[in-house]
């Protein structure tokens, strides 16, 4: 849904793009401000995404560490010399 009223697809991209900006640095500022707070009313906008959280992050397996361990040994460098930052 756009805002702006536009039946040209490319105009509403645009638009929508122009506007990201905007969006973001309202909600960024809601997210500041609202984290100062501990009221009720915040803990009950923001308990979805925390339960949304808690169900999707959890702590890794084994396997998957071990997978993990594997990925990351071909990125290290044999002599520390050889790595280059």
């Amino acid at each position: 849904m756009c805002l702006v009223p536009l039946t040209v697809v490319w105009q509403r991209v645009v638009v929508s793009i122009c506007l990201l900006p905007v969006v973001m640095g309202i909600s960024y500022e809601f997210i500041r401000i609202v984290g100062r707070s501990n009221s009720w009313l915040t803990r009950l906008c923001f308990w979805p995404g925390l339960q949304i959280q808690r169900i999707i992050t959890r702590e890794p397996n084994a396997d998957q560490i071990e997978c993990a361990i594997a990925a990351m040994k071909p990125c290290i460098p044999k002599n520390r010399e050889d790595d280059k930052w």
